[in-house]
């Protein structure tokens, strides 16, 4: 799910004007997509992506310490065990969008991609395993992207924008479903 996911929100970032990189990696480090929206020959906007989207989720995104693994009896950090408090899912949360989004490595492979652009941060998301997570996500500076907004937009036909990309394909089968999915033969 996670690629096709990933190539439908390239396709949806290219159908916007944006031009994009898919997959970065520097060692363990990854970013999904950027995006780069050109304007009189600057970069007039900057987007970094994160992809995560989930129809039944069954854990949270931020993990637990081994000190809260130990406090709530489990030996996942991903353990789905209800029963965060509010400040383990801050944490959590914290440290999730340090990795994905603000950590040095991350900046520095941005940098690497496009210096000196004033990179905004989204997150591409289905279901949430606690909607406390999503909260905590937006206060990190983070913007959602609900993943029914991409597949929505993509369904519907605009004249005169932009295709072609990795997406195309899934795009229109999406555009067609949304059109015809309905209708029995």
């Amino acid at each position: 799910m996670a690629l096709l996911a990933e190539q439908l929100v390239d396709e949806w970032l290219n159908r916007r004007g944006f031009f994009t990189l898919r997959g970065i990696r520097k060692g363990v480090h990854e970013i999904d997509l950027l995006g780069i929206r050109p304007k009189d020959g600057a970069v007039a906007e900057a987007w970094h992506v994160e992809v995560s989207v989930s129809f039944r989720p069954v854990s949270y995104l931020g993990q637990l310490s081994a000190e809260e693994r130990m406090l709530m009896g489990v030996s996942s950090a991903n353990s789905a065990k209800k029963g965060r408090t509010d400040a383990m899912l801050a944490r959590g949360i914290d440290a999730w969008v340090e990795k994905k989004f603000t950590g040095a490595r991350k900046r520095a492979m941005r940098e690497e991609c496009c210096a000196g652009a004033a990179w905004r941060m989204f997150l591409v998301h289905g279901l949430f395993h606690d909607p406390r997570e999503r909260v905590l996500i937006e206060q990190a500076g983070v913007s959602l992207i609900p993943f029914s907004r991409i597949l929505l937009d993509l369904s519907q036909h605009r004249p005169g924008e932009l295709s072609g990309a990795a997406g195309t394909d899934i795009a229109e089968i999406v555009r067609y479903f949304a059109q015809h999915g309905a209708m029995a033969e």
